[in-house]
């Protein structure tokens, strides 16, 4: 009976009840759109770096993992790859070969990490292929293709079928050189990524380091993103000999950056309904000084101060939470929409977001427990707007509150 007359008191005075549901409405809406295009950026880079570069388990030799020297080598490696194609859980694995070196043309030069990849298998692992924007993905040229970047290949001078000569360490400590082809030039989202990486083929850089089964890691993606901690695990004890890291450690800043960008934006979400709850309790203290004769007269014939007390609350929380579900309702249908359609920022940042390892499509996107700790906020402050209305309710003297006017 309670929640009943305090939903019909809330629409006593439509004009201002509206007003504030409104608020509350546009105001939880664009807080979780705020948060939403946020996400959105992290999940973006998350993707991007992980799957397309880091994967989410790379294995190498202990000593590589510190020292990065191109003798660390793994000592079994096609013994490996066939243990891990054994595994149900992990979906897809490749070889790759590391060295730095430097790589010039004909008046410029530039250091760069040398990659050495399997093309087909490197292709189902990150998709590599991709990101191809001129030439062919380690097709027509028979020996010695490179695939760069479009930051390297500008800072060369080179362009598709240009010769560029690599030079690196091989297994006996001797400098090597070799001239390349550019086969592909590439562009991802990472500028940097993109000026200091190049790709060849295992099989024409491993004679040239001096061993023909030559890999340093092993990269791979699981079938399953949530049991990757329990398959690194796994493969820990399975080659206890060998360094098995998740993507975790091995992009520790986007672990940071997850849960600060979580923790940040329940915290903006926060800081919005706080404001709302002032025009919330606003709102109701009015209501309250509104109805003083008619509170005094319930109080007179025999309404409890504990029921009065409760039927402000319920009004409060009523209040709050019809305009929290609408303002939900429309948060989520906008980012679900644009979470299809994708917002394009190339007309407002150009390609500066790549400076940062950003692309210009976003894809907002909330998960779950967001919306959920998002009503346990709406509950909260609801609760602390309706405390003070509630305790100036409680303080009226009926006899006095029934001579007001």
């Amino acid at each position: 009976m309670l929640i009943k007359i305090a939903w019909r008191n809330i629409w006593r005075n439509t004009s201002r009840s509206l007003t504030i549901l409104i608020a509350i409405m546009i105001g939880l809406a664009a807080a979780l759109m705020a948060s939403a295009f946020s996400m959105g950026f992290v999940q973006q880079r998350f993707n991007n770096v992980i799957e397309r570069f880091v994967s989410h388990i790379q294995i190498h030799n202990p000593d590589f993992v510190h020292d990065g020297e191109v003798t660390q080598y793994l000592t079994n490696p096609q013994e490996i790859m066939l243990k891990l194609q054994q595994n149900q859980t992990v979906k897809q694995a490749a070889l790759r070969t590391k060295a730095n070196g430097i790589i010039a043309s004909a008046k410029v030069s530039s250091g760069v990490q040398i990659t050495g990849i399997d093309p087909q298998a490197e292709q189902r692992l990150t998709d590599l292929k991709g990101w191809l924007i001129k030439g062919a993905y380690f097709e027509g040229v028979k020996r010695n293709p490179v695939y760069i970047g479009q930051e390297l290949a500008t800072k060369l001078k080179a362009d598709v079928g240009s010769r560029l000569v690599l030079n690196f360490q091989n297994l006996d400590g001797e400098i090597t050189a070799a001239s390349f082809k550019v086969v592909g030039i590439f562009k991802t989202i990472d500028v940097a990524f993109d000026e200091t990486t190049v790709f060849v083929q295992r099989t024409d850089i491993n004679p040239l380091l001096g061993g023909e089964q030559l890999a340093h890691e092993i990269a791979l993606l699981s079938d399953d993103f949530d049991q990757i901690t329990k398959l690194k695990q796994q493969l820990q004890q399975q080659f206890p000999e060998l360094e098995v890291r998740s993507w975790e450690k091995l992009s520790q800043e986007l672990v940071l950056m997850q849960e600060m960008t979580s923790q940040s934006l329940i915290f903006l979400v926060f800081i919005i309904l706080l404001g709302l709850g002032f025009g919330i309790l606003n709102t109701m203290l009015m209501s309250v000084f509104e109805r003083t004769r008619e509170l005094g007269m319930l109080m007179a014939v025999g309404m409890n101060k504990k029921r009065v007390f409760l039927m402000i609350m319920f009004e409060t929380v009523l209040l709050s939470f019809t305009g929290a579900a609408a303002g939900m309702l429309l948060g989520f249908g906008l980012i679900s929409w644009l979470g299809r359609q994708g917002i394009n920022l190339a007309g407002v940042a150009g390609d500066s977001l790549a400076i940062y390892g950003y692309g210009n499509m976003i894809y907002p996107y909330l998960e779950t427990p967001f919306y959920l700790q998002t009503a346990f906020l709406v509950l909260l402050i609801a609760l602390l707007s309706a405390l003070y209305p509630a305790f100036k309710a409680l303080q009226l003297v009926p006899a006095e509150a029934v001579r007001k006017e």
